[in-house]
């Protein structure tokens, strides 16, 4: 049975219309136009959106042929684009395909309410694909006062076969062999006693690197150290983070999920809507309860992330964000199906359902206000880290963090621990925030999600297992850059004259960085880590911005203020 199409939809993506969503009678309607001037149904800010012609272009429905859609460009002046490909004249278009008005425009997603079976969304082209699940850099939403994690869901990178890996290692080791016995001859003839000393360890281990590194520049300054020397020092120190977490029920430590509601549609089929509820008037929350309460739904949890942190003491204390240690004090990532969901709201005679659908919005674990129908008081609720890895540049051994994270009540940090035999050395810090000034240089390490892996092939010594393993293990990154701004936060109970909503943030110009550098070390060019790497926005029309917590709210969680004068 074919689905009976309602109404179309018009999701606003980007432009002043932004998260708004637009419905239209699909019985009414053959053609939506769009425009700036007021006689176009899909009408555009006309000051702001001035990328937009008054009359740019329009949707079309072929009468003929159900199902079958077009967008025509008007002969607009910018134009238009359909998943980032420009259209000439007119293109055939399908729900849930992206359309921009000019290049940089408003953006807004095309689809049909209810969407039939028949209509999948086409097969996008990624620029590049990238493996795990780097931690979400909090990107910042273009109002400038809360962070934006969009940038959360990286597309899976496409690494190195195991087969090809061996085949690679069985040619490089036979390679090797050759060169290695004419090279034995040779030093046995120089140096026959050393060369005899050191001859049953040729062979006995043999590792494979394969890598494309990132070419980083090296800018020397008049004074302090270069980017290089700044890495040098420190490439031991900062470490690559993954993790995952999962929120509990803390009197009786059960899995919270968020439910769903099976709804039927009209060909007959099942489809789970994920359910939400209104605790007050304009603030929605999802509804959560036990797993072996909730019939149909999903867990309030994360896996497959990562970030990066710094070594701030010998006895391996570990400086990262919050949002890497402890998510759940952050915004939490919802599966593509949780949106648009069904909202309760309290009525007459109870929980009623309302009309009106819910729209993706953010919500912060570890604030949530209700559980189940009813407000919770007390700490009900508790995010859990299923597991917090560390590992060492260049090194495959994972080492679990011990214990509970030391988070920070005032922003975006935190301290994990790991436990190890030896000593290590940390990173120098210091408190700059006095000093610092827009224009000073300034060095980031981390690990980008975005930058290729990095692969070890090693043979076995166990003769339970013979097999060789293929290890993915992490290279640091450096980026240099400098401090574009200083945004200062308004104090607690004091008035200022200059402050920003934003909060109390190091803004900069350091581009070459991406999800997974969040927790990595800033470095002044004495070397000194004065900032964490935090979060960054950027947009099609605008350089992408970067942002660093200032050190002292890491010295706060050590319990001082400063460690380098």
């Amino acid at each position: 049975m074919a689905t009976i199409v309602d109404r179309f939809v018009i999701r606003h993506l980007t432009g002043t219309k932004a998260n708004q969503v637009e419905e239209f009678d699909y019985k009414k309607y053959t053609e939506l136009t769009f425009g700036r001037a007021a006689t176009n149904l899909v009408r555009f800010d006309p000051e702001r959106d001035s990328a937009v012609s008054r009359e740019h272009g329009k949707l079309v429905r072929d009468t003929e042929q159900p199902l079958s859609f077009s967008v025509v460009d008007n002969n607009s002046r910018n134009g238009i684009f359909v998943n980032k490909s420009r259209v000439i004249g007119s293109a055939v278009v399908q729900p849930g395909d992206e359309i921009q008005l000019g290049n940089g425009g408003p953006v807004f997603q095309f689809d049909l309410n209810p969407r039939p079976v028949e209509l999948m969304m086409s097969t996008r082209i990624m620029d590049m694909a990238v493996s795990g699940k780097p931690t979400t850099e909090l990107s910042l939403a273009e109002a400038g006062n809360e962070l934006n994690d969009t940038d959360l869901m990286a597309p899976h990178k496409v690494g190195l076969g195991k087969q090809t890996v061996e085949r690679m290692m069985v040619t490089e080791r036979r390679q090797t062999t050759r060169t290695m016995m004419l090279s034995v001859a040779v030093v046995l003839v120089l140096l026959s006693g050393l060369g005899y000393a050191f001859r049953d360890k040729f062979g006995e281990r043999k590792t494979i690197v394969i890598t494309n590194k990132p070419v980083i520049p090296v800018v020397k300054t008049d004074n302090g150290l270069t980017p290089e020397q700044i890495a040098s020092a420190n490439t031991s120190k900062v470490v690559f983070i993954e993790f995952g977490y999962k929120l509990t029920y803390t009197p009786t430590g059960d899995d919270i999920y968020h439910e769903y509601m099976p709804v039927k549609q009209r060909d007959g089929s099942i489809v789970n809507v994920a359910m939400y509820i209104e605790t007050s008037p304009g603030k929605v929350e999802p509804l959560l309860g036990l797993k072996r309460n909730v019939a149909v739904g999903k867990p309030i949890a994360m896996a497959g992330a990562s970030g990066t942190g710094f070594v701030v003491s010998p006895q391996g204390h570990i400086m990262t964000n919050r949002h890497v240690a402890a998510a759940w004090n952050s915004y939490y990532d919802f599966p593509k199906d949780a949106f648009p969901g069904v909202l309760l709201v309290q009525g007459a005679k109870g929980w009623e359902v309302s009309p009106n659908l819910v729209q993706e919005f953010r919500w912060v674990p570890s604030e949530t206000q209700f559980f189940g129908r009813k407000p919770m008081s007390g700490k009900v609720i508790e995010g859990e880290n299923t597991y917090i890895d560390v590992t060492f540049n260049k090194n495959e051994q994972r080492f679990p963090a011990q214990g509970k994270p030391i988070v920070s009540n005032k922003h975006d940090v935190a301290i994990i621990k790991i436990d190890l035999p030896e000593t290590l050395s940390p990173v120098k810090l210091r408190d700059a925030d006095k000093g610092i000034a827009a224009g000073q240089p300034i060095t980031v390490m981390g690990y980008p999600g975005i930058s290729p892996d990095v692969f070890v092939g090693e043979y076995s010594s166990d003769f339970a297992n013979r097999n060789p393993q293929i290890v993915k293990v992490p290279d640091v990154t450096v980026t240099p850059g400098n401090v574009g701004k200083i945004l200062r936060g308004q104090s607690v109970g004091k008035a200022a004259a200059y402050y920003s909503e934003f909060g109390d943030y190091y803004q900069l110009t350091v581009n070459a960085t991406g999800s997974g550098n969040s927790g990595g070390p800033v470095f002044d060019i004495d070397g000194n880590a004065i900032g964490i790497f935090s979060a960054s926005t950027s947009r099609d029309d605008a350089t992408r911005i970067t942002f660093a917590v200032p050190i002292k709210y890491g010295l706060e969680l050590m319990g001082r203020r400063q460690v380098v004068e």
